[in-house]
């Protein structure tokens, strides 16, 4: 089974199972703004938006899942 473990925003720790995620959408910082990411989950569990550096590690982290998958 595949996990995937990212600091929550509000503190602690957020472990989530691969298969709840349904889409995520990824925006690299661009200026002011930080590198974004939210997680769309299934209809157990709310959205989850990541910023800044958890945001690009934990991107990295589905990357890496999606490509050793394909």
């Amino acid at each position: 089974m595949k996990f995937i473990e990212f600091a929550h925003p509000e503190g602690g720790t957020f472990i989530v199972h691969i298969d709840h995620i349904t889409s995520a959408h990824f925006r690299p910082a661009e200026g002011e703004v930080k590198t974004r990411l939210a997680l769309d989950l299934d209809e157990r569990q709310a959205e989850i938006v990541l910023f800044g550096q958890e945001a690009e590690r934990t991107w990295e982290k589905l990357r890496a899942l999606m490509q050793s998958t394909a």
